[in-house]
């Protein structure tokens, strides 16, 4: 399994390619892209609190994929509350959140 990150976060956080990867995928219904070349970064992702941390390799992409709606408002909230999960992708967010996937 490949994870990917957009151009635009390579560009804003000053990522520096470790090296290229030729690539050729396979979709969901059998379908086959040609092969193409990726530029490969190690990133390092954290939560929020900085509890946690862990790097990654992940494959460089001017744009991953289509742009997945923010969560509705609903009892399921609480739910993932009561797990210790926090959501910043609500519909409800005051924040100006970009729906564009930037990290896959």
């Amino acid at each position: 399994m490949k994870s990917y990150i957009s151009s635009h976060i390579v560009k804003s956080m000053n990522y520096k390619s470790k090296n290229e990867v030729n690539l050729k995928q396979s979709l969901f219904g059998g379908v086959e892209t040609v092969e193409s070349v990726y530029k490969n970064y190690v990133i390092e992702l954290s939560n929020v609190d900085g509890g946690y941390k862990c790097k990654f390799e992940v494959l460089g992409q001017e744009r991953i994929c289509s742009e997945i709606e923010q969560l509705p408002s609903g009892p399921w909230l609480n739910e993932f509350k009561m797990h210790g999960i926090r959501l910043t992708d609500l519909e409800i967010n005051k924040f100006n959140v970009d729906k564009e996937i930037k990290l896959l």
